[in-house]
């Protein structure tokens, strides 16, 4: 039952959509009790700018503007100078207001590495190697320009790290972010140019001439795409990368995500530049390397631990 404020805001765990798959149900859940048992804040409508509807993952605008979709204020910051470039597929509703994206969990997790390069060159040691010197760079929503060059579409990397290694080479790691959306169901055929000009070298993860005829499947067909860029990032005549990946990063109680990579990955004939961690394979994996900071402890609670809410059902 909502609990009505005297300034017209409205507490509570908020409206649950019926139509909700298992997983993205308890989600949501999650998602509401840490709005109003954590945030303290109000329920709000989505999740559409233009929807009146209101649910328990939803922000106002007033909570919104405050950076409350977000972890710390230094994420925040982040978030708005990267905005403010207005460019590529970033969602500002989207990501300032609804709780249960993918878009501001990626901010959450991947944004303190763009604000300390030091950290961030730890941290992608531990997942990705210690051939690994130096983080060059962190950004978010970006896809190599211009695009005709590469895939001619609007496919991006939810976050994109750049690096240097021990023999002074260039490397980067293009990073997809699930928490409960499903892959798109948009079908690519693989016979576009664009598409067909790097799955069909003789050295491509797929196998060239020889790749799967269901290599473009809907099903994988988002995950296929992100691997093409990160593959044709890699092979442009002009690149400077001697090395790189795709790398996705999902929930571990998503497991129609984790079918869809062990399906995926069933089809490569080589996968050196295609990996998937769990996000608590990440916070795992990086909590020894984070000292004293409170912003993966943040990030559990928010996202991981969802025996928290176990009683709000």
């Amino acid at each position: 039952m909502a609990d009505e404020r005297p300034n017209g805001g409205r507490r509570g765990l908020g409206p649950q959509y019926t139509g909700d798959k298992p997983f993205t149900k308890r989600m949501r859940l999650h998602q509401s009790w840490y709005r109003d048992e954590v945030l303290k804040v109000p329920y709000g409508t989505g999740p559409r700018p233009s929807d009146t509807a209101y649910y328990g993952n939803m922000l106002t605008k007033e909570s919104a503007d405050a950076g409350l979709n977000f972890l710390t204020h230094n994420i925040f910051g982040l978030v708005k100078q990267r905005l403010a470039e207005s460019s590529g597929t970033v969602e500002p509703f989207r990501l300032q207001r609804n709780m249960l994206s993918s878009q501001p969990m990626c901010f959450n997790l991947f944004g303190e590495l763009a604000l300390d390069l030091p950290l961030a060159t730890r941290l992608a040691r531990a997942l990705w190697g210690a051939h690994i010197v130096r983080v060059t760079g962190v950004c978010f929503e970006w896809a190599p320009q211009p695009r005709a060059e590469y895939l001619d579409d609007r496919t991006a990397f939810d976050a994109f790290i750049g690096y240097e290694t021990a023999d002074a080479q260039a490397g980067f790691v293009g990073i997809e972010t699930k928490l409960t959306e499903p892959f798109s169901q948009k079908y690519y055929r693989k016979d576009k140019p664009e598409y067909r000009r790097w799955w069909k070298m003789p050295n491509s993860p797929w196998g060239g001439e020889n790749a799967s005829n269901d290599i473009d499947e809907k099903k994988h067909n988002q995950l296929w795409r992100d691997h093409l860029l990160a593959w044709s990032l890699l092979r442009h005549p002009k690149s400077k990368y001697k090395e790189g990946r795709l790398a996705v990063v999902y929930h571990p109680e998503d497991h129609d995500c984790s079918r869809v990579i062990r399906g995926y990955r069933e089809l490569l004939r080589n996968d050196a530049t295609f990996s998937a961690f769990t996000l608590a394979d990440v916070v795992r994996a990086w909590k020894p390397l984070m000292g004293e900071r409170g912003v993966l402890s943040q990030f559990e609670q928010r996202y991981l631990d969802l025996d928290q809410s176990e009683g709000a059902r």
